[in-house]
Order: C-alpha cells, then structure tokens, then sequence
C-alpha cells in the first residue's frame, strides 16, 4: 500500500519535471520569435526581404534552429532553409492561430519517448493588422535529454525510498519470522557440544514453527534419555563387574603363590579392574582426566610396552591361525599412564573380528608425537563411517550382526585423550583399515 502511494505521488512529479521543461523552452524561443516579427514588419511592407533572409541564416547558424517568415497568404518570403512546407500539421496549425490574430496554444508536455519539432510562431503587426508570421522550428532534443535525466533521478529517488520502506517494514517482520529458527539453530549447536538438555520455546510462534519446535524437543529428549541410558548400563555393568572380579582376584592370589600362571592370571584380573574404573569413568564424564602423580614416574617407552604386549598376541594369532607382522618399532617416551596393554587389546581384536589378515602393529614417529599403528586388510569403512570411529556403542553397519558392545574404541579415544593423545581412522593403500593412536612425544630417545 505505502509502495503504491509512493509510485502515485511519482506521476504528478514526472508531468510537472515534463511540462516545465517544455514550458521553458517555449517562452525562451516565443521571445526570439517576437524579435523576429518586429524585424519583418518594414520589409514585408517595403518588399525589400534581402535583409531579413540574411538574419534567418544567421540565426541558424548560431542556435541551430531554422526560422521563416510568411505573408498574410502563407507564402514563404525568407527562410534559413530551403523546402518548407507550410502544409505540415504542426505548421498549418500554428499559422493558422497566428495569422487569425491569435496566440497558438503552448506545446504539449516534452517526453523522452516521443519525437519531432516544437513550433513556435508570432504574428507580424502594423497598426493593428496582420501582414504575416515568423515562425521558428525549435528542436528539442537537449531538453528531452534535460527531461529524461530529470525523470531518471526521480526513479532512482523513488527506489530509494520503496528500498527504505521495504527495510523498514520488511526487516522486522523478516526477524519475527526467522527467531524461531534462529532459536533452532543455537539450540541444535548446543545439543551437538553435549548439552542434550537444551530446549526450544515454543509459545508465540506460528502453528508450523511451533509444530517443528514441539519436533525438535521431542527430538532432543530422546537424545537425552537414550544417553542417560548409556550411562547407567555403564555404570551398572561396572557396578556388577566389581564383585566378582575381587572375588577371583582374592581366590587367584591364594594360587599365585604355587603356579607362574595363576600370576598371569592375577595380572589380567588387575587389568580387568582398571578397565571397569574407567568404565565409570565413560558413564559419569565425557571429559578426560589425568592422574595428580603422573609426571612423578618415568616415561614409559611405548615401543617396548606394545612389543612385550606382542608376545602374548602371537601365540592368540597363531592359534587362529591367523598372521601377525610386527612392524618398524621406533623408541619414544610417552606418559606412563597410557594403558598400552588395554588400547593393544581392543585394536588387535577388533583386527581379528572385523578385519582380516594380515595384520601389522608399528609404532613410529611423527614430528611430536608417536604412533602406534594396527592395520588389517579386511573391507575397511566408508567415509562417513570413519568419522564415526571411537564414538560410544557406535558400530558398522556391515558388523552389527557380529558380537561386540560398541565400547572398545570409545574407550581407546577415552585413553588416548587422558594423556592428550587422539585416534585417527583411515583407509590405507592397497585396502583394509588403520587405526593410528597418536600421543604426545615426552622423551626423544636415540633412535
């Protein structure tokens, strides 16, 4: 409504920009054209017209504007051109007002989309009768140029202005309708950096906003019990875990005294119970933690630790009958309470589940931190799968129907994490999957 009252209020000013333009020229060259009366009326008395040719001429040449002078009967006397016709539309109109004795109307209104001359003719008097009429054929070419220069600044005034209205009526209406998105956004932000409490307002909006925001929470809870539910079998698990593994421990010690191998057995079983503290760990904290007496040990040389890991996990290999390399082990410090006996766990059986032989275990050096690298040669995972390694119950699609709880590599990333260390996924050369464990380099041993 305001735009059409805006483009409304245009027209009057477009016509008068028109009209003023024209009006001008007319009375600028109506004043030439009396000038020109008065300087014929001796010679169309005398009949001696030579001077008054001459000044039609000149005047030509200097505003570039033919002008001729007629009799009482319309006859052509002087002229700067040669040719005239006194029968054309515009000219006989014009004479016919003038040698009547009267004024011609003013010129109608000068737009740039139309064409042609602007007639302006004055009648020549003596004692009050007509002896003829000069007339001059003004062009009008400049002040169609004047006018449309006029018009073009008024249109480009006018889309100032509906650009102004529409940003000032557009732009709120335009926030009020987005907020709600707006408020999706930031919400879905905070669900993905683990504040799954997050919410949406609803009261306000309209019915398909507020349809898509009831979705949204309905979403969001979801997310929210299904982790809290991950977390109590979590915690259960290692709840339940506890008991029974002090049992045997207990019953395990009592044998350990008389067989090399109950001592194994009570090594496992400790390994066991740190593996259920930091299942505790997983149900109650995403966030890592580290040990207040870690910088008092030694580094621990993680080479050494994966290869007397190793040892054991040949003889599980072979019984398989599957193939383990042992690959280029490089020396290098890192925190001691990395737990290389757990993380080597998890990867070599996931190795020997989903992967397929064979497969080689390496640790080497890059830049500032050490690697230790399982590779297998089995299907690998997808792009977007890769992504997904290391994130808690996640598992493949192409492994769901095989045994396994999702919680392995989680719990490797959670490791690696405690000593400021990270998991990389990739896909190798030549096909298969790699698992790089990538922890900060403490010591620089000799190579």
């Amino acid at each position: 409504m305001v735009v059409a009252l805006a483009i409304v209020a245009v027209i009057p000013l477009a016509n008068f920009i028109a009209t003023s333009t024209s009006r001008t020229l007319f009375l600028s060259r109506s004043n030439d054209a009396d000038w020109f009366a008065a300087m014929a009326e001796s010679p169309l008395q005398t009949g001696d017209i030579a001077n008054l040719r001459e000044l039609t001429v000149r005047y030509q040449e200097l505003y570039d504007t033919p002008v001729f002078v007629v009799d009482v009967d319309s006859r052509v006397v002087a002229t700067s051109v040669s040719g005239v016709d006194v029968k054309e539309s515009d000219i006989a109109t014009a004479l016919h007002s003038t040698l009547a004795g009267r004024l011609p109307a003013e010129p109608p209104a000068l737009w740039p989309w139309r064409s042609g001359e602007m007639i302006v003719s004055r009648p020549v008097v003596n004692n009050g009768s007509v002896l003829g009429a000069a007339v001059l054929r003004v062009p009008t070419e400049n002040a169609r140029d004047q006018v449309q220069r006029g018009l073009l600044l008024l249109l480009g005034g006018l889309l100032i202005s509906i650009g102004a209205i529409i940003i000032g009526i557009v732009r709120p209406i335009t926030r009020w309708v987005l907020r709600p998105l707006q408020d999706l956004d930031n919400a879905t932000h905070q669900i993905t950096r683990g504040a799954l409490d997050t919410r949406v307002s609803t009261d306000g909006r309209a019915p398909e906003l507020r349809r898509l925001g009831d979705s949204f929470n309905s979403m969001a809870l979801s997310l929210h019990q299904a982790r809290q539910r991950e977390r109590e079998f979590v915690a259960d698990a290692s709840h339940q875990l506890r008991t029974p593994l002090t049992s045997a421990r207990i019953h395990i010690e009592g044998l350990s005294r008389l067989s090399p191998t109950a001592r194994f057995a009570l090594s496992d079983i400790d390994r066991l119970g740190r593996i259920v503290q930091r299942l505790s760990r997983l149900a109650g904290s995403d966030r890592p933690s580290t040990d207040g007496d870690a910088n008092s040990e030694e580094p621990l040389d993680l080479a050494q630790a994966v290869k007397e890991r190793l040892v054991g996990w040949k003889a599980v290999y072979s019984a398989d009958d599957l193939e383990l390399i042992i690959g280029e082990m490089v020396p290098g410090g890192v925190a001691p309470e990395l737990e290389v006996d757990d993380i080597l766990d998890v990867l070599l059986d996931n190795a020997s589940k989903y992967g397929a032989p064979p497969v080689e275990v390496s640790v080497t050096r890059d830049g500032t931190e050490v690697v230790m690298s399982v590779r297998d040669h089995g299907l690998g995972l997808g792009s977007r799968d890769l992504k997904k390694v290391g994130e808690r119950f996640w598992r493949s699609a192409h492994h769901r129907e095989m045994p396994g709880t999702g919680l392995g590599l989680a719990i490797v990333r959670s490791e690696a994490a405690r000593v400021g260390g990270r998991v990389v996924a990739r896909p190798p050369i030549g096909g298969g999957l790699v698992i790089e464990v990538r922890v900060p380099l403490i010591d620089d041993y000799d190579i």
